[in-house]
Parts: C-alpha cells; structure tokens; sequence
C-alpha cells in the first residue's frame, strides 16, 4: 500500500497551522515574561539604588552618664532594643520567602562608621551612609525625635563595646520589588517628603507634650496621622475615646483591651516598650489623642 504524504492526510495540514501559531504564543508569553521580568529588576533597582539630598546638620550627640542612662529608657521606649536586640548586636528581622530579607544590622559597629551628624540623617530621615534609603527603620517616626531625646539614644547607644554580630543585608525579592513598584512598599527616605508639619514640643504644654508621645511611639504602627494600618491590623486611633484613664493605663502596660482582650501586636509592644512610660506620659497620651478625636481632625494639629 502507497504511503500517504503528511500533507494528503486529513487534518494534517490544519495540525501544522495550529502547532505553529501555539509555539508562537507560547514564544510570545514567554518573551513577555521575560520583558516582564527585567522591566522590574531593573525599575525596582532604580528605586531602590536612589540616593536621597539631605544635607547634613551641625548635630552632636552627648556623652556623659545621665545622657546614657536617659537613652536607654528612650531606646527601650522607641524600640531600638526590640529590632536591633538587647546587646544591639542585631537580628535577623524579616526574611519571607517571595518578599524580602532584611536584618537590623549591629549597631556595635555600625556607628563606627557614622558621626553624629550622620547617625541623625540617618535616624531621623532614613537615609544611610551611602544616600540609600532605609527600609524597615522608622525614620517616618523617629523624624519627629527632639534633639536632646535623639542626643541621648545616640549616646546609649555609642557606648557599647564592638562586638560580633549580625551583617547588615537589605534583599528585596521578587514580591517585595512588585510591592515597590506598586506603591506597597515605600522607601523611608520618600515617605517622610509627604510627613505632614507638626511644631515641635514644648515640654510646658501637656497637649505638646502628649502629640510628641504620639508622634514618636505611635505612628510606626498607626500611621502618620493615626488613620490605623490594614496590614498591621492596627486601628484608627479613634478607638481612644472609648477608654477610661484606668483601661487607658491597662492598655499601655500590658496590652490588655476592653473586655480584657489580648491585642496582638499591641500587646507585645506595651509590655516591652510602653510600660517604660511614666504616668504622666501615659496621661499625656491620652490627654492628647482625646482631645485630637474630640475636635474631629484628620490632620494632626
């Protein structure tokens, strides 16, 4: 029997088309993906390799023993003991597949290599040595730190011995660079450009006093004008006026909410941090944060 070409066959021509266009399509996605692919390493490292113009100040940090004892209750208040660890000789802070890992590097020996001035940069507008922005620090915070509370966390911390620990490494991967692009993540350095203006405290004032409290403990979390964060499931401030001063204090010493709730996040950073405030900062806070929701703001005033 005479064999049939593969063109005489039924279909077969039909078959070649289809096969043809299918490895074109799948060449073209493949080429897409591809494009895809370098578009966002190479526009992700744009942002992320940016430097950042902030001119360095005139700023000197003290060194004497009562600036050092002050500084550790600030920096236990602040949190620099919870990310950086009790010795400040760093952690592993975040590192999830997909997104990012990201150490809070030892400062030990990191402020070898800053002067005063820079550590303030550095602290107050997240940017580093290099120009780079900082990504986990909140510089959004700590921007509002006065000079004699950031002076004395810099001298804690200045005193310290060298010792070994945990390398500074930033590693953005591929969700935490689509995050980036999307506007998820955002640099420190850039978010403080949009900080809203707030004058700074004046210590004679107990609603001053209570807004610096608020600025520079609560907005990490919270946001820079207490809107609350979806992500941290953290709430609108609002929620304040639903304490008295006695649950108000329960909430800042332990983290425990009405009806004797355990908060999470709230909890963990009340017993660690915010049970080192005083009783008169816990008022403070408190005076402020009502009075804030009591005239109705959505800009801190």
């Amino acid at each position: 029997m005479r064999k049939l070409r593969a063109s005489k066959i039924p279909g077969a021509r039909s078959m070649k088309r289809f096969l043809k266009w299918l490895g074109v399509f799948f060449g073209s996605v493949a080429a897409l993906v591809v494009c895809a692919g370098l578009y966002l390493v190479l526009a992700s490292q744009r942002v992320i390799a940016r430097a950042y113009d902030v001119p360095l100040s005139a700023f000197n940090a003290p060194t004497d023993h009562e600036s050092v004892r002050r500084g550790e209750r600030l920096a236990t208040i602040y949190g620099c003991n919870g990310c950086h660890g009790h010795d400040l000789a760093g952690t592993d802070m975040f590192d999830e597949p997909g997104i990012a890992h990201i150490t809070a590097p030892n400062l030990t020996e990191v402020v070898k290599d800053y002067t005063d001035a820079e550590l303030e940069r550095v602290i107050r507008h997240g940017i580093k040595i290099d120009g780079r922005s900082t990504w986990i620090m909140p510089s959004a915070m700590f921007n509002r730190l006065s000079d004699d509370d950031l002076g004395a966390i810099i001298a804690y911390v200045r005193s310290f011995p060298e010792k070994a620990g945990v390398a500074r490494h930033t590693e953005l991967r591929t969700i935490g660079r689509i995050g980036l692009l999307t506007g998820r993540f955002t640099p420190q350095a850039a978010q403080i450009q949009s900080l809203p203006q707030i004058p700074g405290p004046d210590a004679t004032d107990p609603l001053s006093h209570g807004r610096y409290l608020v600025t520079t403990s609560c907005t990490e979390c919270h946001g820079a004008r207490l809107q609350g964060s979806d992500f941290l499931r953290a709430p609108n401030l609002a929620i304040a006026a639903a304490y008295s001063a006695d649950d108000f204090a329960r909430l800042m010493r332990h983290g425990t909410g009405l009806d004797d709730r355990k908060l999470g996040l709230m909890a963990e950073v009340a017993q660690s941090r915010f049970s080192h405030f005083s009783e008169e900062e816990v008022t403070a806070i408190r005076g402020y944060l009502t009075a804030y929701i009591a005239g109705g703001s959505t800009e801190l005033p």
